[in-house]
């Protein structure tokens, strides 16, 4: 017999946990099969926990008891689309998602199915995805959201690139409103509060089974970090001081190194990696760099010898292309179609310094890293490193990074066992006051942003004098730049007095790697800092 949801009279699949109209939970799943009857019972549910937490005294099995003890988690996809795209046979799929959600509840998260292929035909827009999540968080407060299916599936967000390599990059994609849940620009100046995001990660159109098979293998069993750095000569400088918080390890630079030699000085035992090297939107390869040299340093076949599961942070741009390529042409594709378990990286042109204090995708990554290190799940640690990230004012740069960089993988993936994790600053308070405020120690509330500062920038005119001053100041240090002249920005007034110039060249020859400095100005034309495209 047909059922229909309670709140907004949807009808319901048989065996939903949530109405995938307005995200309710069902109290009653209708008709489940006996099949997925029994594999209900082998694992805990959101609304199982929920009850529990609300109803202290209410009988509760022994599952539904570990479940409010543990952390929330949101499996997300569409599933008529992921199997369309992929070739998967749609009970091979919602198997190996079963024996994934078992797996990750005997580790202590508590993952539930959300499948919006009965609400959605086509893969949507991000707001009508956030609306859907949002309905859902409001009502259980989960702290995880695993978004399954490349952007063909779920996509990602695009806002128009506001920061000043726009001339090269005209948007930005984006998966930062799934863990806000807010789908307004970040350079319109949203405020964001990192400790109640949702820890959000995304995987791609891979082998689902396989990837799986990995993350149980290698999810919080590691017994020490082995971990590998690698970067370009001229940003050697730059990439040690990130990697002392990381390994007393030594960085290997290319192009010491490149594409033919990685796979034979990568150990096979490393299990963290960090890449500070040039990106292409053009090629599959990220490239090291010394004076005009710019050789191909890592390849999507770099890490097939990896004999255990591991996580990247990659500072490149384009590090984590994946948007129409296949996999032998993206190395995040080829690295989670293979041991890697999570991957932090950008969907566009990035930027950092050459030498300490870092920016942009160096604060990030190292943070991140940092983090993990520590024992932190994957979204916890990229929580707090876009918190480190986004201290004080930022210019259009900072924003830019915000936006870019995504998580790739299971955001509950952690290397170390132990409870490194940020579950313990969420405070009480959330869209409902009917909710008992035990339940927030099982996972994350979505505060609304409030507007901070525009981080708009203007084109505009300067002194001569100024320009003069920038831009032998730059020649000096970048030789390869002279003769190319700067555009100069104002910023917005949240950032008064201050001032972009930017200096971009087109690539040499054979040679597919942007090449933009972002120079932050403060008043009467001081350079702050000289950003370079990675």
């Amino acid at each position: 017999m047909q059922r229909f949801c309670e709140d907004c009279g949807a009808p319901l699949e048989p065996g939903v946990a949530f109405c995938e109209n307005c995200g309710a939970k069902i109290s009653a799943p209708v008709a489940p099969s006996a099949k997925s009857a029994m594999q209900s019972a082998l694992r805990p549910s959101l609304s199982a926990a929920l009850h529990a937490a609300a109803s202290p005294a209410a009988s509760a099995s022994p599952a539904a008891s570990a479940s409010a003890a543990g952390e929330q988690g949101i499996i997300y996809t569409n599933l008529n689309l992921l199997c369309a795209q992929t070739g998967a046979e749609k009970n091979a799929v919602t198997g190996a998602i079963n024996s994934f959600i078992a797996d990750a509840a005997a580790r202590g998260v508590s993952y539930t199915l959300l499948d919006v292929s009965t609400r959605f035909a086509d893969a949507a827009t991000v707001a009508e995805h956030v609306a859907v999540i949002r309905g859902v968080v409001e009502k259980t407060h989960a702290k995880y959201l695993f978004i399954l299916g490349s952007n063909t599936v779920v996509p990602s967000m695009v806002w128009a690139n506001e920061a000043s390599d726009q001339s090269s990059d005209k948007d930005v994609a984006s998966d930062l409103p799934y863990a806000t849940l807010d789908t307004a620009s970040p350079f319109g100046g949203q405020q964001y509060n990192f400790d109640d995001t949702l820890r959000t990660g995304r995987l791609p159109n891979v082998d689902l089974a396989a990837y799986f098979a990995n993350l149980k293998a290698g999810c919080g069993t590691a017994k020490a970090v082995n971990s590998f750095a690698m970067s370009a000569e001229v940003w050697q400088e730059e990439t040690r001081d990130i990697y002392k918080s990381i390994s007393k390890g030594v960085v290997l630079t290319s192009p010491e190194c490149t594409k033919a030699e990685a796979a034979g000085k990568i150990p096979g035992q490393t299990n963290v990696f960090l890449f500070n090297l040039h990106g292409s939107d053009h090629t599959e390869f990220w490239y090291g760099q010394r004076s005009s040299s710019y050789p191909e340093a890592v390849e999507p076949g770099s890490f097939g010898h990896i004999a255990q599961p591991y996580f990247i942070a990659v500072e490149a741009c384009y590090g984590a292309a994946y948007e129409g390529r296949p996999a032998e042409k993206s190395v995040l594709l080829s690295a989670l179609g293979g041991k890697c378990i999570s991957f932090l990286g950008s969907s566009r042109i990035a930027f950092g310094t050459p030498s300490a204090p870092g920016c942009c995708a160096d604060v990030i990554c190292c943070e991140h890293l940092k983090n993990l290190c520590g024992g932190m799940t994957a979204g916890d640690s990229l929580a707090l490193a876009r918190k480190s990230l986004m201290k004080g004012d930022c210019d259009a740069e900072t924003i830019k990074t915000l936006a870019e960089f995504s998580l790739y993988g299971d955001p509950s993936a952690r290397l170390k066992g132990g409870t490194g994790s940020t579950s313990g600053k969420i405070a009480a308070g959330s869209f409902t006051t009917q909710t008992s405020a035990k339940s927030f120690a099982l996972g994350i509330r979505i505060p609304q942003p409030d507007v901070r500062r525009a981080v708009r920038r203007e084109l505009c005119t300067v002194d001569e004098k100024i320009r003069q001053s920038v831009e032998e100041a730059v020649y000096g240090r970048y030789p390869e730049f002279a003769g190319t002249k700067a555009v100069f920005y104002r910023n917005a007034s949240g950032l008064a007095g201050s001032m972009a110039a930017v200096f971009s060249k087109a690539p040499d020859p054979g040679v597919p790697v942007a090449k933009i400095l972002a120079v932050s100005l403060g008043a009467g034309g001081r350079i702050n800092r000289i950003m370079e495209s990675k």
